[in-house]
């Protein structure tokens, strides 16, 4: 039996129905990401991403693994593994030899471990455990094994030549203390557990690395090297040996928990999907026909890998979350900023998982403002700080490849969405002041910079110069992406500037001069569109099928188009005329993000069967039998294959969300009431369903049902001190506050 230490990716060699994974087939150890089910911690996934190479880039890596044998089990019956969402517990239950066994794995936030607990109804043979890691060569690591357990220490990278540039890692497991088991080691450096009497045996394991984040500046030379991990990870896995292993279930259970139910989602099962193999159904699921089962489950799902992903201490999930299970992973998992990153976190504060963002607001501060802040200079020569489309963990803010692929300076300001979303769902004064503020303001005094008056149309306007829309040539200016995240930016500057606490007004004067001329980028083209590379210039072609939609960032996730244009007719048809134009996601890539992107902006504009055919082709098209979204072949007939790639898993949830409800901002001086729509999008095929917990804009949360036609018909608000209006989609009010 197998357990990835740091990709925790649960397999096997040898609560409520429908937030459970299950299957009668064990996962295949040669190709983990399309067959095995993730676990995580966070921290566990994360604090051991480990960057270092050659070209000084790096790649994300897995650790190792844990390797598990149970003597004598060469033929098993009766298989089934399970991944319970609720409780974050991986189990696996099989026969043989005439004994029922049954396993539990889990990586614990509180305890800070991965924990493998095997156990039977009858006297367990022997078990051997051991710590592999077949990553890296050049060092190899070192193996060591002694009666407190197996230790494995090593370095990413060789130093020789090249300066210090491998970050130590360390990693040990051991078995927790218990009558009728005695531990030795074998020839090969693994832990032997002679039973005896015993029924069960728990395995924990702890690891670290010495990366520091708050070294990654000048005054520690940009080295993000830390304290040896060593220290730290015993004095983890001692405190946790102390302990029983139902003491540390209980606590993983309680804390996973404590996120997972502040969001519920219940959709019907109408073909009684949660008998069977939960494989099977993803594997042989279809567009045609759907399955709300399925739906539900993988909606479900995005929930529970955010938690599993992004916990205090840790880095945010990167392009594979924290599942990479092996040394060279595709784009090094890194972290890509023209889309991928933002839709990891689109659906994360409607769900209530806000609180579990730190991660992404530590990363910004450490690793990107203060080589980001080098490159503006650098780069521009102007104040605040930026960075480009591909960031590793170490700094790296410069523009990497040529101006179609790099050119995207405006990424930085599609981020600080995300930090005033942050603000504007928590509503903490304190952490806005301290935290999210400097990073906007940072941003901002770059862009207010950056801004030049356009020359060509001399209408007034300030453009920015040059742009290039995302992955889209031509190099131009004043692209319409850069424009509507710019003017987002601005706008949210001067809407909260009483709660940022700065006392520059000399800097909000510049940020209020240069948003009255800031062109918004929203421009309606000759054929009907949304234009998008080169708006004034409306040079927009028709049923381009490009993969992003940068064009429309302002409708969806941003607000310049969907809450300041809402009543404009012509601009909301512009935004389906684009919509339509861009075709379903297949053409170009044929990637799950590009899809769930098009759905959800199909849900906000509350076109169902738009917005719920991307959701279910996204499924059909780029899902893997095991839940994870992986890239699909460009032509029939098609077949998923790797790369593993997490952002559509969050993007679906995303998806589903905005079909749920809409809950926009309003732009700076209009006062007027907030407006939730609730059921924009609700497809008939998910008739009866509810939502407990939605997150609001101005804090608390919305719980509703619909009926069988998909209209909502219930609401009860919690929370909520501001006032609200609640709607449904054919305008009735469903409750005020």
């Amino acid at each position: 039996m197998k357990v990835a230490v740091v990709a925790a990716l649960a397999m096997s060699q040898t609560g409520v129905a429908a937030r459970k994974f299950w299957t009668s087939k064990p996962a295949d150890p040669g190709n983990v990401l399309m067959t095995g089910f993730t676990i995580g911690n966070g921290r566990q996934g994360d604090e051991s991403a480990l960057y270092g190479g050659t070209a000084d880039y790096g790649s994300y890596e897995a650790l190792a693994n844990l390797t598990v044998s149970i003597e004598g089990v060469t033929k098993y019956s009766k298989y089934k593994r399970t991944l319970d969402l609720e409780t974050a517990l991986h189990s696996a239950e099989f026969t043989a030899d005439g004994a029922t066994f049954s396993t539990v794995q889990f990586c614990s936030f509180p305890d800070q471990v991965c924990v493998y607990h095997v156990s039977s109804n009858k006297p367990l043979p022997r078990i051997t455990f051991g710590l592999v890691d077949n990553y890296r060569t050049n060092p190899p690591s070192t193996v060591k094994c002694s009666s407190s357990g197996i230790w494995l220490s090593g370095r990413t990278v060789a130093n020789d030549g090249e300066g210090l540039i491998g970050m130590k890692i360390d990693a040990q497991a051991r078995a927790l203390p218990s009558a009728g088991l005695k531990a030795t080691c074998n020839s090969n450096g693994q832990t032997v557990l002679s039973t005896r009497s015993a029924k069960s045996a728990t395995i924990v394991v702890a690891s670290g690395t010495e990366y520091d984040a708050t070294k990654g500046n000048a005054a520690h030379d940009y080295s993000f090297r830390g304290a040896d991990p060593y220290p730290g990870v015993v004095k983890t896995i001692s405190a946790v040996s102390k302990k029983s292993y139902n003491t540390i279930l209980d606590s993983h259970v309680k804390d996973h928990g404590e996120w997972f139910n502040k969001f519920t989602l219940d959709l019907p099962d109408p073909h009684n999907s949660a008998d069977v193999d939960t494989m099977d159904l993803i594997a042989n699921y279809s567009t045609e026909k759907g399955d709300p089962f399925i739906e539900n489950l993988l909606i479900e799902y995005g929930q529970y890998m955010f938690i599993a992903s992004s916990r205090p201490g840790s880095l945010p999930p990167n392009l594979q979350g924290s599942w990479a299970p092996d040394g060279n992973p595709a784009w090094s998992s890194d972290y890509h900023i023209d889309v991928n990153v933002q839709m990891n976190h689109w659906h994360v504060e409607k769900m209530g998982l806000g609180g579990l963002t730190d991660p992404l607001w530590d990363f910004m501060t450490y690793t990107w403002v203060p080589r980001g802040t080098e490159t503006a200079n650098l780069w521009y020569n102007v104040s605040g700080w930026v960075a480009f489309t591909n960031l590793n963990i170490f700094g790296h803010t410069a523009q990497e490849n040529d101006a179609t692929w790099s050119n995207v300076a405006h990424d930085i300001a599609w981020m600080m969405a995300h930090v005033w979303d942050r603000y504007d769902y928590g509503r903490d004064k304190k952490w806005y002041a301290s935290v999210g503020y400097p990073l906007m303001k940072g941003v901002a005094s770059f862009w207010v910079d950056m801004m030049v008056p356009d020359e060509y149309f001399n209408d007034g306007t300030l453009v920015a110069n040059p742009c290039n829309s995302p992955e889209h040539g031509p190099t131009t200016f004043g692209c319409a992406q850069f424009q509507q995240v710019v003017w987002e930016l601005f706008d949210h500057i001067i809407k909260d500037w009483d709660a940022s606490g700065d006392p520059d007004t000399a800097f909000l004067k510049r940020v209020k001069e240069s948003y009255s001329k800031l062109d918004p980028g929203v421009h309606v083209g000759s054929w009907g569109q949304i234009q998008g590379k080169q708006w004034k210039m409306d040079i927009d072609t028709k049923n381009d099928t490009h993969r992003h939609l940068s064009h429309l960032y302002g409708f969806y996730p941003g607000y310049v188009i969907s809450s300041v244009y809402a009543d404009n007719k012509t601009v909301m048809d512009a935004v389906a005329t684009s919509l339509y134009s861009r075709g379903n996601g297949t053409e170009d890539s044929n990637t799950g993000w590009e899809k769930v992107w098009r759905g959800a902006c199909w849900g906000q504009l509350g076109v169902t069967d738009e917005a719920y055919k991307e959701l279910k082709y996204t499924i059909d098209m780029n899902f893997a039998a095991n839940g994870l979204s992986v890239y699909t072949t460009g032509s029939w007939p098609y077949e998923v294959t790797l790369p593993f790639q997490i952002d559509a898993n969050f993007g679906l949830s995303a998806n589903a969300l905005a079909m749920l409800y809409t809950d926009l901002p309003k732009k700076w001086g209009d006062n007027s009431v907030q407006r939730v729509i609730l059921g924009p999008a609700i497809p008939k095929e998910w008739a009866g369903g509810s939502v407990k917990g939605g997150s609001l804009r101005g804090g608390g949360t919305v719980d509703f049902s619909w009926d069988d036609e998909g209209v909502v018909n219930r609401a009860v608000v919690h929370g909520r001190r501001l006032p609200l209006v609640v709607v449904n989609k054919n305008g009735k009010v469903l409750a005020r506050r």
